[in-house]
Parts: C-alpha cells; structure tokens; sequence
C-alpha cells in the first residue's frame, strides 16, 4: 500500500518499540504441545509439510520434548530486536547447556575418558545432568517424561492438509525472505481449528533465503535477526560450509491483544469480500530470527544441522529426556567447557517417539543457551556429534 503502512505492519512496529513479558510455561503442557507438534509434522513430511520448524516451534515448538524456559522479552539496539526462543521440539526439549568452565556437582562421576575426539563423558548417579556457569548457577538439567506417544485422528489430518494447502498459495507469493500474516475464510478450516483446539486463526508463513557463501549467510543472521553470528565456516575432520537458511520468529507467542485487532482486521475484509475469496493474506516485516539451518559436506558426506538459541534469564532451563532417549554430560578437554547430549531413541514402530540427537550448552561470553539437533529419524553418528561438539563449542 502506497504512502501507508498496512495495519499488520503497523501493529508489528508498534510490538517491536516496547517490551513485553510472556507468561511462564507450565512443563506438562509444554511438553504435550510439543508432542503434538511433532506427530503432526512426523504425518506431513513427505510434503505436505516441509519445514519441521513451521509446525514444531521447536517451542522452540522437534528433536526435543522440548527444552523448556520461562520467555522474557529483551530490548536490543539492532535493526530487530532479538527474539527469545523456548527451546525446540516435542521429542526434544531445547535445552542448553554448558558455560564458561563448567563445574560438575559433587555426585557426578567420570564414566569414560579420552575419547578419539577428546570428549570425556561424564555420568551422574542419580541420572539427573545438571550444567551450572562460572557463577555456579544451574542453567540447564534434563528431566525425564514417562509420556506415551499421542495418536492422530482424521480431523487433525484433515486440518494439516488444508493448512499446508493453504501455506503453500502464501509461500507462492513471497520472495525469499519476505513474511506475511495470513487469514483463511474457510469454514471447514475454521471448524477444524477450533475444534482441534489449536485456536491460532491468524497465521504466518515465512521464505526463508538460502545462501551458498558462509560470509553471506553469517551476515544475513546479525542484520535480520542479531542470531548466531559466530558458528564456524567449517568443522573439525574436514567438513565444509555448504549452505545455510533461517526461520523467522512467529510475531506472537501466545494470542494477546495485538494479535486479535489483527484477526479482526482480516474477519472483516473477509465478511466485506464480495468473490468467494478464501484466502487474505499481508506481507509483514520480520522482527526476529528463531531457529537457523546449515550444511555441512565432506565429498558427499552430509551433516544438516539445525541452530537454535534463548538468552539465560537467571532461572533454570529443562531439557527433556523421553523413553527410549539416553543423556551423557560431555567435557571437552581442549577447552575445559560442557555440554548435555541426548541421544535419538533407538526404539522404531508407531509406539516410538520420532526424534533426534540434541546439543546443548551455554555460552558465557553471549549469555546465550545454545543448542543443536540434527534432522527428524535421519540421525547422525556419534561420531559426527563428537566432531560438531569440538567445533561449536568454543
């Protein structure tokens, strides 16, 4: 719109001047939604829904039961003010982990020393992993869900199909890096959406840039999102950068005011249409960054990793741990720093969770819980993780 700015957009400047505060998430439920998250993008992969992250948000909404935190807002002189994620996935809890030199509580034990890669691995009694900062505060512990794996139903099917449908027309119409906020006058799909509970009837949909240049990647995460500038251009045993993407942040992490001026916004362009128009979407200016995407290669070895990251905000973060799913506290011995991993679930068949190696640590330096996870049951060798492990963490 010419001379104007959109009500959409409006709104978003208006949210991206001030600071806000998000309410704290309860553990159970956040490990439901991830959950939920993550079987439905486990029934859409095969293209009716591409990004695991779109429909896994992962909480930092897969891999993970997720790792859960309490959100705050920050304030941040760039360009975007930087966004907090609560970690990712439903068969993973974004958690994070490690610090500055990390110091291990009084009932850990050393279980394995001087591995090829120069990781020792260290085991608690009690199987609870804890990883405290220089200050000796905790800042990540794993915790264990007996959480069986949730069953689908043709109306949550139904829903997904028309949702990818739907996401795929937006998506047709934006340039690679352009968002948009979208609004569907579709009956059925409304009757499905609050049906299923889910209750998001504004959407979003976001194409994300693909660069081949490592220098060209790095600089589109600090000017669109102030995101993990710092992750190396290639990684121990010879792996190079081949190429990197991001995921901008949902604009709203729960429905609040601003996002139901929105809706009604679009409800009443919808009631005014006069052509049968099911379909009404705006494009929007991205504030934030959530998660990032990269590849690495060796001849034709590949290792895609997907990047996340949430400011530490003085309390606790929760990485959890499902059935079938084991966690080792990693020391780096080049470096004195630690790390949490967990590893996919090895068990198969529609009663297992659908899940991935994770990563995590903490960042001194930044103030930044970091964490890494590799693509849905496509998973890397612990070997490679050894490798990742020696090359981010620094």
């Amino acid at each position: 719109m010419v001379g104007q700015r959109s009500f959409v957009e409006e709104k978003m400047i208006k949210k991206m001047d001030t600071l806000g505060n998000s309410d704290e998430l309860d553990v159970k439920a956040a490990v439901m939604k991830r959950v939920r998250e993550i079987h439905d993008q486990q029934k859409t992969m095969d293209g009716e829904m591409t990004n695991f992250r779109d429909e896994l948000k992962p909480f930092s909404e897969p891999g993970d039961p997720v790792m859960q935190k309490q959100e705050k807002t920050l304030s941040h002189p760039s360009k975007f003010r930087k966004r907090l994620l609560s970690g990712v996935s439903a068969a993973v809890l974004l958690g994070m982990i490690g610090c500055g030199v990390l110091q291990l509580s009084g009932h850990e034990v050393l279980k394995e020393q001087g591995s090829r890669f120069g990781i020792d691995i260290i085991q608690p009694s009690d199987g609870v992993i804890t990883l405290v900062n220089s200050g000796g505060k905790a800042v990540v512990q794993t915790v264990h869900y007996n959480t069986s794996v949730p069953t689908t139903s043709p109306a949550r099917e139904k829903y997904l199909s028309l949702l990818a449908t739907y996401k795929e027309q937006v998506l047709a119409r934006l340039n690679a890096g352009e968002m948009a906020a979208y609004y569907v006058n579709d009956t059925e799909f409304t009757k499905l959406t609050k049906g299923l509970g889910y209750g998001n009837e504004l959407q979003f949909a976001f194409n994300p840039p693909v660069h081949s240049k490592y220098q060209d990647f790095v600089k589109e995460l600090q000017v669109a999102g102030d995101f993990w500038t710092d992750l190396p251009s290639k990684l121990a045993n010879g792996y190079e950068f081949e190429q990197g993407t991001f995921n901008a942040a949902s604009p709203y992490k729960s429905i609040n005011t601003e996002y139901q001026e929105i809706l009604e916004q679009f409800q009443k362009k919808a009631k005014d249409d006069k052509t049968d128009q099911k379909l009404f979407m705006e494009n929007i200016t991205m504030d934030g960054i959530e998660s990032a995407e990269v590849t690495y290669h060796k001849g034709n070895e590949k290792i895609t990793l997907t990047l996340m990251q949430s400011a530490y905000m003085g309390y606790t973060s929760q990485a959890s741990i499902l059935e079938g799913q084991t966690a080792e506290k990693w020391s780096l011995t080049n470096t004195g720093k630690e790390a949490v991993f967990i590893a996919a679930s090895t068990e198969q068949g529609a009663q297992a969770w659908p899940s991935q190696n994770r990563l995590y640590w903490y960042d001194e330096a930044s103030q930044m819980i970091r964490s890494l996870h590799d693509e849905l049951n496509n998973s890397l060798t612990r070997e490679q993780w050894e490798v990742i492990a020696n090359s981010f963490i620094r």
